[in-house]
């Protein structure tokens, strides 16, 4: 007798199991995701997906290992779905309602696609015309339960572009300008060649003037940086507020949004499973403690 499938379960089982088979077809594992040995061999297949073993730590693992969704036994079509409303950034609550799954399910989630395009977010350096700005966001303690602070102090956002798809967007430091860590996360990436434009700031002008010695040229405003501060404020209104310790992951996501105004979803899902992009759910947690980097 045939079994009858009305709610089309067995169905999205397979399209689960086919779209993991195509995406990590072609994955290349470079070492053991536990011990980092190189000495691994091949270890028999699950569902269509190439595991391996490792000789030196003895563990088994996949095509599959390290990638955005490790160790999530929710459907692939959930995933491409969710990536897409973050991408759209749809609200906490119209995801867990969509993909009917649970409210902290969607915060880990999003925070999970964050970190992943936040490893996407760093160009691999600005030659040129560098043009610099700054804006000032106070603190945020949105989700944070049993606040003693009174007085919430500014974080500083530095943003750097020296072309169409080449800018950085980074918080460096809380309350004052700090220079070792604006070295530390704008700077090192700026060639030596590079001349440096600044808007409306004495620290940054001072970096520009060091940086430029002496140099003088006649460079026109970038639209983009000259209007960065009005932009990312109502970028941010979205969210209805943004806490601190999570502003950087999020600025990944802001420059995504400056830098490509069509967004191929499938494209990025893919990228982000492709590459190592797991992050535990704990670690998510422990990344965010004084995330600005610099003693506050």
């Amino acid at each position: 007798m045939i079994k009858t499938d009305a709610n089309l379960n067995l169905l999205n089982s397979h399209i689960t199991a086919l779209i993991k088979k195509d995406i990590y077809l072609n994955r290349i594992i470079e070492k053991c995701p536990t011990c980092e040995s190189k000495h691994y061999i091949k270890y028999g297949s699950f569902k269509g997906i190439q595991r391996y073993k490792c000789k030196e730590c003895g563990k088994t693992f996949s095509n599959v290992s390290n990638s955005l969704w490790s160790y999530s036994k929710k459907e692939s079509t959930k995933w491409i779905k969710f990536t897409e409303y973050v991408l759209e950034r749809k609200s906490l609550r119209f995801c867990a309602e969509k993909l009917e799954i649970s409210l902290v399910t969607a915060f880990y989630w999003r925070h999970k696609v964050l970190q992943g395009l936040n490893y996407e977010s760093v160009p691999s350096n600005l030659r040129g015309d560098v043009h610099i700005a700054k804006k000032l966001i106070p603190e945020n303690f949105k989700g944070s339960r049993n606040i003693t602070v009174t007085v919430r102090h500014n974080i500083w956002v530095v943003a750097a572009k020296s072309g169409e798809n080449s800018i950085i967007v980074k918080p460096i430091s809380r309350c004052h300008w700090h220079l070792p860590s604006f070295n530390k996360k704008i700077y090192y990436l700026i060639d030596e060649k590079a001349y440096i434009v600044p808007y409306g700031d004495r620290y940054i002008s001072l970096v520009a003037k060091a940086h430029n010695k002496r140099r003088t040229k006649e460079v026109l405003n970038d639209k983009i940086i000259w209007s960065f501060q009005i932009i990312l404020e109502k970028w941010l209104k979205k969210f209805h507020g943004v806490a601190s310790k999570y502003l950087e992951k999020y600025l990944s996501l802001f420059i995504l949004f400056l830098t490509k105004k069509e967004i191929n979803y499938m494209e990025i899902f893919k990228k982000l499973s492709l590459e190592n992009r797991f992050i535990k759910t704990y670690d998510i947690v422990i990344s965010n403690i004084n995330p600005i980097g610099v003693a506050l």
